[in-house]
C-alpha cells in the first residue's frame, strides 16, 4: 500500500487549527503517517491574522502547495442572489486550483464552510466535528453551549465523511468522555461551556490524528462515503477511539 496523498482544508481561524496541521505535519515529518500532504487549501486572506500566517510559513517550509481562494469575496453577487449556486461555483472553482495536486484522501480540519455537493461526490472527504455522532450540529460555540444547556453526561468529538448534508456523513472514528465532574465544579453555563470546550479540544488532535493512522495503514477505507474495514466488509459505524485517546492524553 503506497503513501495517501491528503489534502489539508482550514480556515485558519485559531490555535485549534493550527495545532492540528502542526500534529498532522510532525506525524507526516516523522514518518508515523503513511501519507504524504499534497496541499493545504484555505478559504480566507491571511488579513493578519497570526495563526493562518504560522500555517501557510510551516506548510511552505515544507514545500506544501498552498492554495487560497478566500470564499468572503468570491462572487458576492451570485452569494445574495442564490447560495446554492454559488456555493457550486465556489466548488468548482476550488476543484480547478486542486486539479494539479492529486488527492488520495481529503481533510478539513477547523474548516468554516459546507462544501458543494459535487467536491463531496467526486473526493472521499472526512470532517473533524466537535460532537458526538447524530447529536449536535453547527459551530463549536453553539454546540458546547447546548451541551452545557442539556443534561448530557457525555461529549466528545467524531470524525465523519463529508456528505451535502452538513454533519451527517457516515461517521469514521468518534471519541466520548465523561463530563459529570464539570458539571459538579462549574456552575454558570458559560464557565462549563468554555470547561467542555477546553477537554474537548485537548483530545481532538489524537483523535483526527488515529483517525488518519487507521485511514492510511488500511484498517479502515473509505469507498465513495462508504467506510469498510480491514478485510473490506462495510461498516455501519467506526470505532470508538476513547480508550486509545485516554491513554495519549493521560499518558
Amino acid at each position: 500500500m503506497g503513501m495517501k496523498r491528503v489534502g489539508w482544508f482550514t480556515t485558519g481561524r485559531g490555535p485549534g487549527s493550527l495545532g492540528l496541521f502542526n500534529a498532522v505535519r510532525s506525524k507526516v515529518r516523522g514518518g508515523e503517517l503513511a501519507a504524504e500532504l499534497s496541499f493545504v487549501f484555505l478559504n480566507r486572506d491571511v488579513r493578519g491574522n497570526p495563526y493562518r500566517a504560522q500555517l501557510i510559513a510551516m506548510a511552505e517550509e515544507d514545500g506544501i502547495p498552498v492554495l487560497i481562494l478566500p470564499s468572503d469575496s468570491f462572487r458576492s453577487d451570485l452569494k445574495a442572489k442564490d447560495i446554492d449556486a454559488w456555493r457550486a461555483a465556489y466548488g468548482e472553482a476550488m476543484r480547478e486550483m486542486m486539479a494539479e495536486h492529486p488527492m488520495d484522501l481529503g481533510v478539513l480540519a477547523g474548516y468554516m464552510l459546507i462544501l458543494d455537493p459535487e467536491t463531496c461526490a467526486r473526493y472521499d472527504i472526512i470532517n473533524l466535528h466537535p460532537a458526538l455522532p447524530n447529536t449536535y450540529q453547527g459551530t463549536w460555540e453553539e454546540i458546547v453551549r447546548r451541551v452545557a444547556e442539556s443534561e448530557d453526561r457525555t461529549y466528545g468529538s467524531m470524525v465523519h465523511v463529508c456528505t451535502p448534508e452538513l454533519d451527517r456523513g457516515r461517521t469514521v472514528a468518534y471519541d466520548e468522555f465523561g463530563i459529570e465532574d464539570l458539571r459538579e465544579r462549574f456552575h454558570s453555563k458559560e464557565e462549563l461551556a468554555k470547561a467542555l470546550r477546553q477537554r474537548q479540544v485537548g483530545r481532538e488532535v489524537p483523535l483526527l490524528m488515529e483517525t488518519l493512522k487507521l485511514l492510511t495503514d488500511g484498517d479502515l477505507t473509505l469507498v465513495r462515503g462508504e467506510l469498510r474495514d480491514r478485510m473490506g466488509r462495510p461498516l455501519s459505524i467506526g470505532p470508538n477511539l476513547s480508550a486509545r485517546i485516554d491513554q495519549l492524553v493521560h499518558g
